[in-house]
């Protein structure tokens, strides 16, 4: 509450669904033809690349960690470009109930913090949305990330 009242025109901070619902109202999501919602991400990430973090009980509290000790895979996927605030989708990975390897399940998430040196780390994930790929679909997008939404958001 006092970062909403001291920061209000810097920093929009809230907690949960309110928060999601709020950015997602702002980014205009539309359905494509073929009826998929599509999201704007900046990359498309492996389920192989996820470390730590698989098999939490949920991510909605936290967030789980992009591998990042293959440097080859770092530069094809976009993983040594990510920002803070960046919108991914991972492939493969369900996180209706935690996160756990699922084919043809796609979840988009905020990368919220950095790169690690220690195995099975990387940069952090918070997932926001998680669904079957029949109905979700990535667009990529090299701006696709929450801070150019944030302007939008009005509480």
């Amino acid at each position: 509450r006092e970062m909403r009242a001291n920061y209000r025109d810097y920093f929009t901070g809230g907690m949960g669904a309110e928060s999601v619902r709020d950015l997602l109202e702002a980014m205009d999501l539309q359905h494509g033809a073929e009826g998929k919602l599509q999201v704007p991400v900046v990359t498309r990430i492996p389920a192989f690349l996820m470390g730590a973090g698989i098999g939490s009980t949920t991510t909605m509290s936290g967030d789980y960690d992009i591998m990042t000790q293959d440097h080859e895979a770092n530069q094809k996927y976009g993983i040594d470009r990510l920002r803070f605030g960046d919108l991914v989708l991972i492939e493969d990975h369900d996180n209706t109930h935690g996160p756990h390897y699922r084919q043809g399940a796609v979840s988009i998430g905020v990368i919220v913090h950095s790169d690690s040196f220690t195995s099975g780390h990387g940069p952090g994930v918070t997932v926001i949305m998680s669904a079957d790929e029949d109905t979700l679909e990535g667009i990529i997008d090299p701006d696709a990330n929450i801070a150019n939404y944030m302007n939008k958001i009005k509480r």
